[in-house]
């Protein structure tokens, strides 16, 4: 099996080396929030991460296959459609920490529910050292509780409406920009992205929680979220020639 091959070389590939490995699921966000980890880990880090939105049965052993000497860091996103896949990843990316995104409606078809989709992307970490998601997500909190294979899994949270280690205390758009305000270890901190939407406002705060959890001070977080720039995504339009307009998928 052509597949089962590609993902043992990818398996193999990763087990080569012992460095910090990020790896990102959820139903969106996962190559935003890589990218910009990227662009702001990669001032002080050698990184390897995916390359575009390779996060599929095929992408993930394309991407984990590209890891080489010299590389301190790596960060690679997972998706999947159905259940069953999450497992095949797991052991290919074998992440140290993880991000969950969100939950939200993509591949519903393929699941009997969101805590389902949940269930099974949360195996992305089984063997992860800390996982970085929202607290407002309360399913995920409750799938974590309820399964004791995630026992010794420890959690670094955010949140806008509760207690977290990172708690956001308000949200102000303006111009084009957003600015946030928050709280980590009784200190209060504030910085700016150039984007306005809720989409672009939770995926920082993903990539700020992460970068806290690497040991990143506080001061120094602000200047690289301001220097963020926006990612192309699938279904982009573009004007073709001869009046044409091209989708690029």
């Amino acid at each position: 099996n052509t597949l089962d091959a590609l993902q043992a070389i990818g398996a193999y590939n990763r087990s080569q080396f012992d460095i910090p490995v990020i790896g990102v699921t959820g139903s969106n966000g996962k190559t935003i929030v890589k990218e910009w980890l990227f662009q702001m880990l990669g001032r002080d880090h050698k990184v390897i991460r995916s390359p575009k939105s390779y996060n599929s049965q095929v992408g993930v052993p394309l991407s984990v296959w590209k890891m080489a000497p010299g590389h301190d860091l790596a960060i690679f996103e997972a998706g999947i459609s159905k259940p069953g896949e999450m497992e095949h990843l797991e052991t290919i990316i074998r992440p140290s920490i993880g991000i969950f995104t969100n939950i939200g409606h993509a591949h519903d078809e393929y699941f009997t529910g969101h805590r389902q989709k949940v269930e099974e992307k949360l195996k992305l970490f089984i063997h992860s050292d800390t996982l970085v998601y929202c607290a407002d997500h309360s399913l995920i909190t409750e799938c974590l509780r309820e399964n004791p294979a995630y026992r010794n899994l420890k959690t670094f949270t955010w949140s806008r409406k509760q207690e977290a280690d990172l708690q956001i205390s308000s949200v102000e758009k303006e111009g084009g920009k957003s600015r946030i305000s928050a709280i980590f270890k009784s200190e209060s901190f504030n910085f700016t992205i150039p984007f306005p939407d809720e989409a672009s406002i939770e995926n920082a705060i993903h990539c700020i929680a992460t970068l806290l959890l690497l040991g990143y001070p506080v001061a120094v977080i602000p200047h690289p979220l301001s220097l963020l720039v926006p990612i192309a995504m699938r279904l982009e339009l573009k004007k073709g020639t001869g009046s044409c307009t091209l989708i690029n998928d």
